[in-house]
């Protein structure tokens, strides 16, 4: 199966740097990269050059400091399926620059997709604050994984089919950091529409390093008096 992994950047090389090594290293299989950067001022930017160069990443979005709606991973989102639309694909997945994914995610993620029809996205991240946020419905196995079906599930490792974004559109822009804006959340509230648990989570093949310097976490504490039910 051939996917498309979308990499979210604006600045944190140390841990942008993670992210991706972590991609390349522990991603058999047929992939490409894309990563989107929005308005990164520091030397992240050199080493994404770098590894283009190298032949490491696909496809390289460089987006002007100060020119990207809020919020800014759904933009990215949308530039890149836009780029993408055109070349034959069967997932799709995004993956934040402060995640890193252990051996064996993709491929939990595609047999959970190829199993379990009405699961719509594999997410690959869970702990226990997720849990609390995002109540796990039932689990059952797939294979040599427990999956936990969610209603909602956090935003930061997503995996999908290629027919996702005709199925449910793509991320809103300019709508601000909340939950009409944000991408986890606008999804979560369509694909349980109808009540029942679309977000299929297998744990242990993703860690999200920044979760607690997360940009989002720093830009909703930016906003005074607005307090909104998202996640970073």
């Amino acid at each position: 199966m051939t996917t498309w992994i979308l990499v979210t950047v604006r600045g944190r090389p140390e841990l942008t740097g993670k992210c991706i090594d972590a991609l390349l290293q522990n991603t058999p299989g047929d992939w490409k990269i894309i990563i989107v950067d929005n308005g990164s001022r520091d030397e992240t930017l050199d080493e994404l050059y770098r590894l283009f160069r190298d032949g490491k990443i696909e496809r390289l979005v460089c987006n002007k400091v100060g020119t990207v709606p809020q919020w800014e991973k759904g933009y990215a989102i949308r530039q890149a399926v836009r780029l993408v639309e055109d070349e034959p694909h069967d997932l799709f997945a995004w993956v934040d620059n402060d995640v890193v994914v252990n051996p064996g995610w993709l491929a939990a993620a595609q047999l959970v997709l190829v199993t379990l029809a009405d699961i719509e996205v594999c997410s690959l991240h869970n702990d226990n604050i997720q849990e609390k946020r995002h109540k796990t419905i039932r689990t059952e196995r797939v294979g040599p994984y427990t999956v936990r079906r969610k209603l909602t599930a956090n935003g930061a490792a997503w995996v999908m089919r290629s027919g996702f974004f005709a199925k449910y559109g793509l991320p809103p822009i300019g709508m601000g950091i909340n939950r009409e804006g944000t991408e986890d959340w606008f999804y979560s509230d369509k694909l349980q529409h109808d009540g029942r648990p679309r977000f299929g989570i297998v744990e242990g093949f993703a860690e999200h390093l920044g979760y607690q310097c997360s940009i989002k976490r720093k830009a909703i504490a930016e906003v005074k008096n607005h307090s909104v039910g998202v996640d970073a």
